[in-house]
């Protein structure tokens, strides 16, 4: 089924692709009650993480893009995607939500167990969007920070400083995994080889 799913988003020519079985394992394992993802751009990690269907996905982009993925709005594209696969793949737990991340996280009231960080990857940014919405998580949540290879000055460099257990793979840009909980970690450190 997974193949299914993957030949439907592929061509999404997505630099994330090649995390997903990683992301979708994830939540199976965990079962997360709230994922929020910051930056959905043409929704590939969305759509991997709503795939099991487990918990409430919270997809945030303001859709007008930055100055590293270009000025384009996405949002029409992404929500028709949605419709489709979420039909198709019967998960009906993501909503999509166009919003500016600085001020979303003033009136947000709920726990985050995985934070996605995927939107502009200069250092300030990552940094500020850990900060403000790192505050919604505990110690047993894990946050995910897409490029850490790709930025290897920028995200990389904000992810090395992080304190806690951590995973980072150079492949498809580079994926970085952070939590504070050791026993989290020695869960996560098993999915994937790839992952050290």
């Amino acid at each position: 089924m997974r193949n299914l799913f993957y030949e439907k988003i592929n061509h999404l020519g997505s630099a994330w692709i090649g995390h997903g079985d990683f992301v979708i394992d994830l939540v199976e394992l965990l079962k997360p009650e709230v994922i929020v993802e910051l930056g959905v751009d043409w929704g590939y990690s969305t759509f991997c993480l709503s795939y099991p269907n487990i918990g409430k996905v919270y997809g945030i982009d303001w859709f007008q893009g930055d100055a590293h993925t270009s000025h384009r709005d996405t949002e029409d594209f992404v929500r028709k995607l949605h419709k489709e696969l979420s039909e198709e793949f019967k998960f009906n737990n993501l909503e999509i939500i166009k919003s500016d991340f600085n001020e979303l996280y003033k009136t947000w009231n709920k726990k985050i167990d995985i934070l996605h960080i995927d939107g502009m990857h200069s250092y300030d940014s990552v940094k500020n969007d850990f900060e403000t919405w790192y505050k919604f998580c505990d110690e047993k949540s894990v946050i995910l920070f897409h490029d850490t290879y790709s930025f290897i000055n920028d995200v990389g460099k904000f992810f090395s400083e992080l304190n806690g257990f951590k995973l980072n793979t150079p492949s498809y840009n580079g994926l970085g995994v952070f939590t504070k909980s050791e026993e989290i970690y020695n869960l996560i450190k098993n999915i994937n080889p790839n992952y050290g």
